[in-house]
């Protein structure tokens, strides 16, 4: 269970999530595409190749990539044809002290930026709670301690973490659709570009299996303040706790590779109930509001899979081939707001032999509004403006995206997705009407500039 954390990203769909007020945004920077991990051939040369040999000859291993996600909402959100972009520059850093025991430093650069924040807020509905907020230059995204036990099967790290790139995984398909919302709306839990205390455990079954299991601390005004060295700020309010058993095949591994990963979560801070909470939704709102809070905290299953049902293989990394994927995330508990997600869909790659890194493909998402947000909602909407405009609980988006492969270092993505009955998120918490449906297209670019300098060796799984 090798973790390079931002190895190979996901364009498009890395939305990155950083938290000012109301639940977490998460941030996913991560990938379902590595063009190296089944590589053979030897590390490039480049500008920097002999200052790569001789870090890594003492024992420094560096990786620098770059990714650029911009998102345009021509005719969809609080202000139609509002424009954000993101850029993050990542550094990462692993200082080999033994065979066994490792430091992990990650840091990420925000550059460049435009719009991000009042582009949030435009958008601003449950399906794009991980699209990025950006409130300092530079993030403290890991630093850690990582042992490596019986020949690298056992792996325990602990430090400032984070637990997206491994939990929740969206690598099972390309674009916006199947990036799980249920992070930042149900676990409040910190982007991919923020660090919180926490541990990790893994261990490898086998080559492509692995079980894992990771707990956090629950303290957003930690994580929420500054650029994540601010270590003493903030009470934690409980522990995040996420399981899972997963499995990663490739095409030299399988001529139909199998994917997936199955898990449980928790959240122990108590949440407030979607209908008595404290805003104007409300039904009791006004000097004696009753506010329900409930303690039990957040429980959820879920389950992802992506499974080639066809191909051609030609003994290439990237045959021709056919894959579907869909996944599912429930939240038990009373007074949830959004207990269920699932998305689904299908991916044709391989088949232009100029570029075979080209895929296209769609996705189907759905988030569904518990009784009691939808009213919630309702009830803000009518207090606020006077406007009786009910909330659907079924929300969809449906989202198409091709990849395409760019040099042997990068990849470039563009895609587009239609929001049909988008709610009102917590982030704004009322909204004057309904939000029309409506649609997003956005791009995104990745590049391994650390193998186009020579500084870093070509990744493998």
């Amino acid at each position: 269970m090798q973790i390079d954390t931002f190895k190979a990203l996901m364009l498009g769909a890395a939305w990155a999530g950083l938290a000012t007020n109301g639940p977490a945004l998460a941030q996913d920077v991560t990938v379902n595409f590595d063009p190296y991990a089944v590589s053979q051939s030897p590390p490039p040369s480049g500008a920097l190749t002999e200052v790569g040999d001789a870090l890594r000859k003492a024992g420094v291993d560096i990786r620098l990539d770059f990714v650029n996600l911009y998102s345009n909402a021509p005719n969809f959100g609080f202000t139609q044809g509002e424009a954000g972009n993101y850029g993050f520059l990542i550094f990462d850093t692993t200082f080999n002290l033994s065979d066994t025991i490792k430091v992990k430093w990650q840091e990420t650069l925000n550059v460049p930026m435009y719009n991000g924040d009042e582009y949030l807020f435009n958008l601003s509905n449950s399906f794009f709670a991980t699209i990025p907020v950006i409130d300092t230059f530079t993030d403290l995204t890991r630093l850690t301690i990582l042992g490596l036990f019986f020949d690298g099967k056992l792996e325990l790290e602990v430090g400032r973490l984070n637990m997206w790139p491994e939990f929740f995984r969206p690598d099972f398909c390309g674009g916006l659709g199947c990036i799980s919302q249920i992070r930042p709306l149900v676990l409040n839990a910190p982007g991919n570009t923020l660090s919180v205390w926490g541990g990790r455990v893994g261990y490898n079954i086998s080559p492509t299996t692995t079980i894992g299991a990771v707990l956090t601390e629950d303290n957003p005004q930690n994580w929420q303040t500054g650029s994540g060295w601010d270590w003493a700020q903030g009470n934690s309010q409980g522990y995040t706790a996420v399981f899972h058993v997963a499995q990663r095949e490739n095409f030299m591994q399988s001529a139909l590779p199998l994917n997936y990963e199955v898990g449980a979560y928790r959240a122990s801070a108590p949440y407030m109930d979607a209908l008595y909470n404290t805003g104007w939704g409300n039904p009791t709102f006004g000097p004696n509001q009753i506010v329900i809070e409930h303690d039990g905290g957040s429980n959820g299953l879920f389950a992802q899979a992506r499974k080639v049902v066809w191909s051609a293989p030609d003994g290439s990394p990237f045959p021709q081939n056919v894959a579907v994927y869909g996944g599912a995330f429930y939240t038990f508990g009373e007074g949830q707001s959004y207990p269920l997600e699932a998305y689904g869909g299908v991916e044709y790659g391989g088949f232009w032999a100029e570029n075979p890194m080209t895929s296209i493909g769609a996705t189907l998402h759905y988030i569904g509004l518990s009784q009691k947000r939808a009213e919630y909602e309702t009830n803000a909407r009518l207090f606020f403006s006077g406007n009786y405009e009910p909330q659907p609980q079924d929300t969809f988006q449906v989202d198409v995206h091709a990849r395409f492969g760019v040099s042997k270092f990068g990849i470039f993505e563009v895609g587009a997705a239609y929001m049909i009955n988008p709610n009102t998120t917590v982030l704004a918490d009322y909204s004057t009407s309904r939000m029309k449906d409506g649609f997003v297209v956005y791009a995104g670019l990745f590049m391994d500039i650390g193998t186009l300098l020579g500084l870093s060796p070509p990744m493998r799984r």
